[in-house]
């Protein structure tokens, strides 16, 4: 018989946890025979003590970060479990599917590296080790993925390994059955992402545009159970107590295994702690997803991935680390004296996104505007990068004073006149070139190295894991653009294995930095998802500030860049690079970037059309006594 002498520390340790104790607790510890039942009131004021203490722990450790009520959070361990009603074949379709995507997938990747490769000159060879390097980090990726598939589809207990991505599989799905319903593919995805992610303590950006192209994924619910793994079993225990009362209803005979929520949701909490919880949260799973119909290798891994949890949010959202993002930018203050970043909603949703966006300004009419173009977003975190406010401000005060100057309404008409730029400098009056290069020598070329700076600052904070370990999405417009520009030609000069999980998609627009195929290639190879070129062959305002300071009308933000892989996305409305700043959402929008808010889009624009006739309407009233 139970007693209180008997109730040791081992037992403590287990239902230690976030969950208030309520009613009765069964516990079986499957590696004995000892079975405890009901505790005393001295034990249940000992456990509540452990319960207080172990709260306390976890909110400080960042398990509780940014954390929902439970009413709110969408954590439900049977959408990250797959449907057990499907058929063998109905599964080994998925897989069939599943791999032949990812193989098409994976030699595209390599496709980017090669062509990569074959731009670089004589003198450059020796990186060509980085081509072998990725291609070897593309094969680990891609065969580590098709193994979580394997395990979840492959319901047959027959020996069969998973089989192998090699260039010469097959990539035609011509000749495939039809998948199962949406819903179910969802599911399966969803298994295999929390496994991911859970196993490697990343999500990485090659995982993320893989299966979203594949099918949905219900991201918010893998957010929910990795920070609320007890509630997430808790939802499990509910619908395991439902489907054992239908049975009985039924007249079938049940029988209890013996474990209770507080067993299971404090066999995760221990192992979150550090606890060897594994194999009880291991079998009070089981018991779980034993009623629900799932079992099998799949229950292993999910038990596993639960009692690891806060390790993985840590390392996804950055919650804790060797360093805080505050002191890995402090290392760069003699590069750069202004960086930091700033979210761009003051009132973000409640918890941490498995992706996050990283947006930057190109110039500041006013301080506001760090943040204010990128209120067009929505879904993932997204932040603004704050970087050289004076230095952007002063450059902003320049354009509108270049904009207004008799000597660019000049360059303007010839121009629109000669329709290229490549006759225009030899054309332009002395004085015309004494006003522009006013501009150019001082807020510009400022400007412009400052971005340079920041550029390589911010490739290391990223490289660093400044914001988790996590998909990363980096949008940039004017020197936004040059930043995120320079930024990946850094990480691009990085060892793969460090990088190619790293960066998802990068839109760029206005880009003032020449459109060399070889520079252009090296950044196609480190994006796993898109990377899109936003250009203007109208921005006049552009092609004499580059033609100056860089010597070139070759500017990605004039033309198309000709690489594989980029997408080219021409901007007409933007007819001087002060555009920019108000049609940045129209073009994102119009380029499919996801996450776009369509009433903060049409905000946008609108407020741009009214600042451009009231400066039409000055610019008339101020002509009007010389007439």
């Amino acid at each position: 018989m139970h007693t209180p002498g008997s109730f040791g520390i081992l037992e403590l340790c287990i239902i230690s946890g976030h969950l208030h104790l309520h009613g009765p607790i069964h516990l079986h510890l499957f590696n004995s025979r000892t079975s405890i039942g009901q505790p005393s009131s001295f034990e249940r004021r000992a456990l509540n003590r452990v319960l207080d203490e172990a709260k306390i722990f976890a909110c400080h450790f960042g398990h509780s970060h940014q954390m929902k009520p439970h009413d709110d959070m969408a954590a439900d361990l049977q959408k990250i479990a797959p449907p057990r009603h499907l058929t063998e074949a109905q599964n080994d379709i998925v897989f069939q599917h599943f791999f032949r995507h990812l193989a098409n997938h994976r030699n595209t990747a390599v496709l980017y590296s090669i062509l990569q490769s074959s731009l670089l000159s004589s003198t450059k060879k020796e990186e060509a080790n980085n081509q072998m390097a990725f291609e070897e980090e593309m094969n680990k990726w891609a065969q580590g993925l098709l193994e979580k598939a394997w395990m979840i589809c492959h319901t047959r207990d027959d020996g069969e390994k998973c089989p192998e991505t090699d260039p010469l599989s097959d990539t035609s799905t011509v000749d495939l059955d039809k998948m199962p319903a949406v819903e179910d593919v969802e599911k399966i995805l969803n298994t295999i992402l929390f496994f991911d992610i859970t196993t490697s303590k990343q999500y990485s950006a090659r995982t993320r545009t893989f299966l979203s192209n594949f099918g949905s994924l219900d991201e918010a619910t893998v957010v929910a159970t990795l920070k609320n793994p007890e509630h997430a079993i808790e939802e499990a225990q509910r619908q395991a107590d439902a489907a054992r009362t239908e049975r009985a209803e039924r007249g079938k005979t049940l029988r209890m295994l013996g474990v209770g929520l507080g067993a299971v949701a404090g066999g995760v909490l221990v192992g979150v702690t550090g606890g060897l919880a594994a194999p009880l949260v291991g079998a009070a799973v089981t018991t779980i997803f034993g009623w629900l119909g799932v079992g099998g290798t799949i229950v292993g891994l999910l038990a596993n991935g639960l009692a690891g949890s806060s390790v993985v949010c840590g390392a996804l959202f950055g919650v804790y680390g060797a360093q805080s993002t505050a002191s890995m930018v402090e290392r760069h203050t003699r590069e750069v004296s202004d960086l930091s970043l700033i979210p761009v909603r003051k009132h973000k949703q409640g918890y941490d996104t498995l992706g996050v966006r990283l947006c930057i300004s190109g110039w500041l009419n006013e301080k506001e505007d760090v943040t204010a173009p990128w209120t067009i977003f929505n879904g993932d975190d997204t932040f603004a990068l704050q970087w050289e406010i004076r230095a952007l401000e002063e450059l902003s005060d320049a354009l509108l004073a270049l904009i207004k100057s008799q000597a660019m309404k000049y360059v303007k008409g010839e121009i629109i006149r000669r329709t290229i730029f490549a006759g225009l400098m030899n054309s332009l009056a002395p004085l015309a070139l004494l006003k522009i290069g006013q501009i150019i020598d001082n807020p510009w070329m400022n400007a412009r190295a400052l971005a340079i700076k920041t550029g390589a600052v911010l490739g290391d904070l990223l490289a660093n894991r400044m914001l988790g370990t996590r998909p990363v999405t980096l949008v940039g417009y004017s020197l936004g653009s040059l930043v995120i520009f320079e930024a990946l030609k850094y990480l691009a000069s990085l060892p793969p294995a460090g990088t190619v999980h790293l960066i998802q998609d990068v839109y760029l627009f206005g880009t003032p930095t020449a459109a060399d195929p070889e520079e252009w290639a090296k950044i196609r190879r480190l994006v796993a998802g898109r990377v899109v070129n936003g250009y203007s062959t109208n921005d006049y305002i552009l092609a004499v500030l580059c033609r100056a300071s860089d010597a070139t009308w070759q500017v990605a933000g004039l033309q198309k860049v000709d690489v594989k892989g980029v997408e080219n996305v021409c901007c007409e409305e933007v007819d001087g690079h002060t555009n920019w700043r108000w049609v940045i959402g129209k073009y994102l929008e119009e380029s499919n970037a996801p996450g776009i808010v369509q009433g903060e889009v049409k905000a946008q624009t609108d407020a741009g059309k009214r600042l451009g006739e009231v400066d039409a309407t000055q610019e008339a009233s101020s002509a009007s006594p010389a007439a």
